[in-house]
């Protein structure tokens, strides 16, 4: 059967989308935003920093150490705000929730669009689709 799906004309058309969607100027905006983090050194050095101080955390726990727990804490808050407010670091994040938005929406749209021509209930409800016993009676 999986034969027969990789030659299927569907996922040629797929295909075909996925490269126009990389072309769209959200993508684009992803892309360079990305690349832009990839390459911060500042960027760099917080993560790294950010996974020193994760990793102490851990053994603090571990030899139940409260007092420098605290203190970790309060410098992993600091640590990950600083990296949230840099801007290069903002932009990768707003335009990654422009790029999974227009990823739902198309998504919504091809379920909307198989659901209305084959009457298949895409709610998202578990256990209330087609099949499972659920309002339509199926089994």
């Amino acid at each position: 059967m999986e034969t027969v799906l990789q030659d299927h004309p569907i996922l040629n058309h797929a295909s075909q989308l996925g490269k126009r969607l990389l072309e769209t100027e959200e993508i684009q905006r992803f892309r360079l935003a990305e690349k832009q983090v990839q390459n911060s050194h500042r960027v760099n050095s917080l993560i790294e920093e950010i996974k020193r101080k994760q990793k102490e955390l851990v053994h603090a726990k571990h030899y139940q150490k409260p007092e420098y727990i605290r203190q970790l804490e309060r410098e992993l808050d600091r640590l990950h705000e600083e990296l949230d407010n840099l801007p290069i670091v903002r932009e990768y994040q707003q335009s990654q929730v422009e790029v999974n938005d227009i990823l739902q929406i198309l998504t919504d749209v091809l379920a909307q669009a198989v659901s209305e021509k084959l009457d298949v209930d895409v709610s998202g409800d578990v256990g209330g689709g087609c099949g499972s016993g659920g309002p339509c009676g199926c089994r």
